[in-house]
This record gives C-alpha cells, sequence and structure tokens, in this order.
C-alpha cells in the first residue's frame, strides 16, 4: 500500500485524501450524526405523547373524582328491590327469587348468559348506585350460562 501511494504523483495524493475526507465525513454522517438525530426526533415526540397522556389521565381523573364527590351516580328512586326488579326486566332478566335485608336484597337467577349478568351488574353500578356485596355463582345448563345461587346488592 506504501509503494504505490508514494507511486502516486502529488496531485494524485491530493485527490485521493480528499475524496477519503468527503467518504470519512459521508460514513460519519451516515452512521452515526443522522441516526442520532432521528432518535431524538423520535423520543422528542414520544415524550409528548405521553405528557399528552398524562395530561388527559390527569384532568379526567379530577372530573370522576370531582363527579363522585358531588354524588351524581343518577340513582333510581324507591326501594332497593324495586329498583332491582325494574332494572332486571329492562334488561330482559327473570329472578327467580328476591329477598330483601336490613340494607340489602338477595336475589337468585336460574340460568342467564354470563355476560348478560356482567351488563346487569354494570348497569346497577354505574346507574343506580348499586354494588355487588356477594356472589355465589355456579355452571348453567348451557355453555356460557351460570346460575345465580345467590346475589347481595347493596346501595353505595
Amino acid at each position: 500500500m506504501k509503494t504505490w501511494w508514494l507511486a502516486l504523483n502529488s496531485r494524485e495524493q491530493r485527490l485521493i485524501g480528499s475524496l477519503a475526507g468527503v467518504v470519512s465525513l459521508f460514513i460519519f454522517y451516515s452512521f452515526v450524526w443522522q441516526p442520532l438525530n432521528e432518535n431524538i426526533e423520535k423520543g422528542q415526540k414520544k415524550l409528548t405523547r405521553q405528557q399528552e397522556l398524562l395530561t388527559f389521565v390527569s384532568s379526567e381523573t379530577q372530573r370522576y373524582k370531582a363527579e363522585k364527590k358531588s354524588g351524581n351516580n343518577q340513582a333510581s328512586s324507591g326501594s332497593l328491590s324495586s329498583i332491582v326488579n325494574r332494572s332486571a326486566k329492562q334488561q330482559a332478566i327473570t329472578i327467580t327469587r328476591i329477598q330483601p335485608q336490613s340494607n340489602s336484597v338477595q336475589v337468585w337467577i336460574d340460568n342467564i348468559a354470563f355476560s348478560q349478568l356482567l351488563v346487569w351488574l354494570e348497569q346497577l353500578a354505574n346507574k343506580e348506585g348499586i354494588q355487588v356485596e356477594t356472589i355465589d355463582l355456579t355452571k348453567g345448563e348451557q355453555p356460557g350460562q351460570v346460575r345465580v345461587k345467590r346475589l347481595q346488592l347493596g346501595k353505595v
């Protein structure tokens, strides 16, 4: 390599040296500078998205706490058993037996689709302010169905 270099005239040596400098700059830019800049941009975009998400979650948390504190759960009027009966009829659920307790009500349902039961319980919790205190389920007659042996509901 050294003999080849020395065999070149000075003009060719300067030209090859300049070309080596340009190639070195290109390699440095392509493999070091550009990837660093792209990663910095990606990081800044990700940080911005995460900050927006944090702002959204914080505002929604404050709104939720304010609504919960003010008691805007839109609970229906009437006795606990009448509310449970009315909402069950709205969801086309047949209650086998209902037994009022002091501050709660116990419910028995023969066969119900598990997903339908969950929708009904969610509606009771969100719209009526009634929570599940205890529940005892067994497998139903058909796949996806359950028997509610005992469901105790109470107002929050």
